[in-house]
């Protein structure tokens, strides 16, 4: 991405300049971050965090399980929860694990990882 076609930097006032600001976010992730990319891409990131906060988008660390975080990993990759069943067993398993009526063996957090790429420490929150 050049220079001239990245986002101007300011504060983010509107949902369309939010989306715009992730969408230069993941072109320069798509291009490698460069070295004159990279102040960049870090100033756009908190301006990105500051309006994510103001409106509500941020989780809470404290509130966030290990069920909301495979949630949002499924949600941010297109994934219906009936994609877990290879990961985590049979449907009737997957559904009470969603439903947080069943923990995660720690076979199933393994799987989780290696399949879905979630970090080890997001699957260990209660």
């Amino acid at each position: 991405m050049d220079i001239h076609e990245r986002p101007r930097l300011k504060i983010i006032e509107s949902d369309k300049e939010y989306q715009e600001a992730l969408e230069a976010i993941k072109d320069l992730m798509d291009l490698g971050i460069s070295d004159e990319n990279e102040d960049y891409m870090e100033v756009l990131s908190l301006v990105i965090e500051k309006y994510e906060e103001e409106k509500g988008y941020k989780l809470d660390d404290e509130k966030v399980d290990a069920i909301d975080m495979i949630a949002y990993y499924l949600s941010e990759q297109g994934l219906p929860q009936k994609s877990l069943i290879p990961i985590l067993g049979p449907a009737s398993r997957v559904s009470e694990i969603m439903n947080k009526k069943r923990k995660l063996s720690l076979s199933q957090i393994e799987n989780l990882h290696s399949h879905l790429n979630i970090p080890y420490e997001l699957l260990m929150k209660r």
